[in-house]
């Protein structure tokens, strides 16, 4: 069976990498060297070509290695549906540039769902321990990469909302609010519906594969919950945004005094209890680092479910955050899994298996090595 793989990698003036092809192999892809090399640059390389954006940072020029005006990844995959090829050019003054199969595009959601990746390091456990923020992030990304409506209308959502907030900043009296604000109001109303039936949707299944996974990691000791907390209830499209017009429309006098929107989409959370407790506010270090590693993992059943394949999994130095038996757990997932892999200190053979690709990076220069 064919399943997601990037069968080459290549950068000009990215970050700190020299210019250079790197070809992974279809399973296990170590990446190893001393810190700040590059390793994590090349594989976020791959996430770039994946949603368009870094992981670590919004600012692309950023990525352009220092001195330089402009840098280029391109990366070739294979998938189910056959053979492709996603390029980045990024300009110190001018707007990004991407194509798909060489065709560029205008917008940013047709690149989405071409290339799937899923992306573990170890500030991934701000998911589990920061604000719900960090949460709604961790969901619309996975829905992005697996539903393009959800990214058109999670980006109309967002466009509109700034506007409504816009409006509460500078109207004079309430009075003056209330003779436009229907007009966001409505727009508001019906796309947050669909973002939380989506969401609703997507956590259910999350919520199954993140239990049946946390049970395994913790030889089933630990129990864990998941659920979505929304402010706007409801059941179905009409109710949902009808309910949610009702609180827009009772919070009015509030969001002018708070001179933003107070309530909807954009402050819905993910509640998480291992045993019934909230982890975030009881949770030790150990429970949210294996939380997240279940988030992850079950990250990858819900792609497969979805789309059919496994997504390309990036592991950005997250071995030393885990003990030896969930190290084990994680890259013995599915051999049908591709895994991008960095690490400052060597694998071990018997860690790694025989069918390990093993690189290693030095000055920004990537070079294959033998695995010893």
């Amino acid at each position: 069976m064919v399943t997601m793989k990037v069968t080459e990698i290549s950068v000009s003036n990215w970050r700190n990498l020299s210019r250079q092809k790197v070809q992974p192999g279809s399973q296990l892809n170590i990446f190893c060297g001393d810190n700040a090399q590059g390793k994590t640059n090349l594989v976020e390389s791959v996430y770039l070509c994946c949603i368009g954006k870094s992981p670590r940072t919004d600012r692309d020029k950023e990525l352009i290695c220092w001195g330089k005006d402009r840098a280029y990844v391109r990366v070739k995959y294979n998938c189910r549906y056959g053979d492709g090829e996603i390029a980045v050019t990024l300009n110190s003054g001018a707007k990004k540039q991407i194509s798909v199969n060489s065709v560029p595009i205008s917008k940013m959601g047709e690149l989405m769902g071409y290339l799937n990746c899923i992306y573990f390091s170890p500030d991934e456990i701000r998911i589990i321990s920061e604000s719900p923020a960090e949460r709604r992030r961790f969901l619309d990304v996975d829905l992005c990469q697996t539903d393009k409506n959800y990214f058109y209308s999670l980006s109309r959502f967002n466009k509109t909302l700034a506007q409504r907030n816009n409006l509460l900043k500078q109207a004079k009296s309430p009075n003056e609010v209330k003779e436009t604000v229907f007009v966001w109001d409505d727009q508001i109303a019906d796309e947050g519906a669909r973002i939380i039936i989506k969401r609703r949707a997507f956590c259910e299944k999350l919520k199954m594969f993140a239990k049946e996974t946390h049970a395994a990691l913790t030889e089933n000791s630990e129990q864990l919950e998941l659920s979505y907390v929304s402010q706007i209830k409801g059941e179905g499209f009409s109710e949902i945004s009808q309910n949610y017009r009702a609180v827009l429309t009772n919070n009015l006098e509030k969001d002018f005094a708070l001179r933003y929107t107070s309530a909807g989409c954009q402050r819905d959370d993910v509640a998480l209890k291992i045993n019934g407790i909230d982890i975030r506010t009881f949770g030790s270090q150990g429970q949210m680092r294996t939380t997240a590693l279940s988030l992850k993992l079950a990250e990858l059943k819900i792609f497969k479910n979805l789309i059919g394949e496994y997504p390309i999994l990036i592991l950005d130095d997250v071995l030393s955050e885990l003990d030896s038996e969930r190290q084990k757990r994680l890259l013995s997932f599915d051999s049908e899994l591709q895994i991008l892999l960095t690490s400052a200190t060597d694998v071990p053979r018997e860690l790694a298996g025989d069918n390990c690709r093993y690189f290693e990076i030095k000055d920004g220069a990537c070079s294959p090595k033998n695995h010893r």
